[in-house]
């Protein structure tokens, strides 16, 4: 693998895939805090957007609902898959009988119809990441006033010691103004089981901020695609900024942005979209592939696991 063939595939990977991401990466400001609950923890397969849909029709998908429901908790906010991972644990079955609301009671119905209804994919940390999603929400709702945004803002405040920003100055921050802030705060480390890629991933697709051309989720789909394709051998994909700096470097026919590529590659190799694309999860579909001559085709390569993160 050289690096003028990962530009034919990458070029060709993220201009067939554009009908499709072009729909995804245009969200708004206004809406920021609804994004983190979509968003921040759709990993390891776990579908959050649908997850989130259904939280919607239950008429608690806010940030303020959802951290209502361990307002009163006073168990240990660590996960434990024996006290938390499944319907049938004691946590779920006080959540059913109302122990902790309204909002606790809907939670529990949301969980179970996304379950049993198969309306989206679990993935490997379901359990793990909803109890994030409760402990997240809570912690924005005792110290930022639900809100995902004022949290942010919170946080660039404390940063550049000053009392105040408004969302123009802040929507219209730098690049540089904002690598500062996140290279030195790392933003992330008080909310569970969020990293900087799904920090990245929460605020890529902003139509108001300036600040992030750049911004990358090096998610399981990316990774697969890199390692199948051969072109991880050009790159470190332990390293989300030598990935970027390598994306950059490569000679495009078209002048796509990081996160176009980035959403591009998602499309073409995640498994949500494999009826429509899935030529790097299948060896038969490959040879549909439109650049499979200048892949390495490295099937039995096998990504990482993901990380758990310590939380609580």
């Amino acid at each position: 693998m050289d690096k003028e063939k990962a530009a034919k595939i990458v070029d060709y990977v993220v201009t067939t895939t554009k009908p499709l991401w072009e729909k995804w990466i245009h969200l708004s400001y206004k809406n920021l805090d609804d994004i983190f609950l979509a968003r921040a923890f759709e990993q390891g397969g776990f579908q959050a957007n649908i997850f989130y849909d259904i939280l919607r029709n239950k008429g608690i998908a806010s940030i303020s609902s959802i951290g209502q429901i361990l307002k009163n908790y006073e168990g240990s906010l660590k996960y434990s898959r024996e006290e938390k991972g499944g319907l049938e644990t004691e946590f779920y079955q006080e959540l059913r009988m109302g122990k902790y609301g309204e909002e606790g009671v809907k939670f529990f119905e949301s969980v179970e119809e996304f379950l049993k209804n198969r309306k989206g994919l679990p993935g490997m940390n379901f359990w793990r990441l909803i109890w994030y999603m409760l402990v997240d929400c809570n912690y924005l709702r005792k110290n930022y006033q639900s809100s995902f945004k004022h949290y942010l803002k919170s946080k660039y405040c404390q940063f550049k010691k000053i009392d105040y920003i408004s969302d123009a100055d802040f929507c219209g921050l730098s690049e540089e103004e904002w690598q500062n802030f996140v290279r030195e705060t790392k933003p992330w480390r008080e909310l569970c089981g969020v990293g900087p890629n799904v920090f990245d991933y929460i605020v890529r697709d902003i139509d108001e901020f300036r600040f992030n051309r750049d911004t990358y989720k090096l998610d399981s789909a990316n990774d697969h695609f890199f390692r199948v394709t051969g072109i991880a051998a050009l790159v470190n994909l332990n390293d989300r900024d030598s990935v970027i700096e390598f994306l950059k470097g490569l000679n495009l026919s078209h002048p796509y942005k990081i996160k176009e590529i980035n959403t591009g590659i998602y499309a073409y190799c995640s498994r949500t979209e494999k009826k429509n694309f899935g030529f790097c999860l299948d060896k038969a579909r490959c040879q549909e592939c439109g650049v499979n001559e200048y892949c390495e085709k490295n099937f039995s390569e096998i990504g990482p696991k993901l990380r758990k993160r310590k939380c609580g």
